[in-house]
Order: C-alpha cells, then structure tokens, then sequence
C-alpha cells in the first residue's frame, strides 16, 4: 500500500511540475524569494529537530523571520513537504513528518506574528503529515 501512496504522491508532483501549476500566492514570487522561503523552512525544520521541538530554540528563528510567517510559508511546506515525503523511505518519511508535526504544534501557539497565517502554515504541515500517518502505514495509532 505504501508503494501505491508513493507512486500517486509523485505522479501528483510530476503532473503539477509538467503542467506548471503554482499557486496564486506563491505565483507573485520571484524565485529568489521562494529560495529564501525554502531556506528558512530547512532552518525552522532543522532547528525543531535539534531541539526536539524546544519553543526557547525556535520561536527566536521565528521572531527574528516574522515577516516569512505568511501564506508563502504555508505553501512551501505543503509544496517542499509533499515532494520530500514522496521521495524518502518510510522510515524517513516518517522522522521528516515527526520534524513537521513538532514545527506544526510551535507555529500554532507562537504568540506573535499574525494569528491566521501562523494557524494556516499549522495547518499546511498537518494535512501534508497525515499522508504518512495513514491507518495502513500505522494501524497501532489508528486503534
């Protein structure tokens, strides 16, 4: 089952790339922006993963990217996470989810910035998560 979920997830991103879909946000970027929204990502992603989900560690890369916490952000992960899963192991897929779901539940209560954007880019990495957290990959869970 896990073969099938991958082949339908790259097949999604194949076709997305061959009929050059973007987003309306991230449309409006250039592509040194999208870079620079997809660097701060590996950084928030990397430092939730050092620090075990640490808000002391984060939320001051968080503070100090404020204006990165929009819609953009929210798009990236989904965007960057869908292919990276896809791409990886189950095994991987599942730590990189893990990485995702922790930065996930720190966005959601980061008490600064704009509430809305902070809650969508929350809700960007749980729905892009639950392709790996599926009731057949992880029945244990599920019960």
């Amino acid at each position: 089952m896990w073969r099938i979920g991958n082949w339908l997830r790259n097949l999604a991103v194949q076709l997305g790339e061959a009929l050059n879909l973007s987003s309306p946000t991230n449309a409006n970027l250039s592509e040194d922006d999208l870079q620079a929204y997809e660097q701060l990502l590996m950084e928030i992603l990397q430092a939730t993963s050092d620090s075990e989900g640490d808000e002391r560690v984060v939320y001051p890369l968080l503070a100090e990217n404020i204006a990165y916490l929009d819609l953009n952000l929210a798009e990236v992960l989904q965007a960057w996470a869908t292919r990276t899963l896809a791409e990886r192991q189950p095994n991987q897929a599942r730590n990189i989810a893990v990485y995702i779901v922790n930065f996930s539940n720190l966005i959601r209560e980061f008490p600064w910035g704009n509430k809305a954007s902070n809650i969508e880019i929350a809700i960007a990495g749980y729905e892009v998560v639950l392709t790996v957290f599926t009731r057949e990959a992880f029945p244990q869970d599920w019960a």
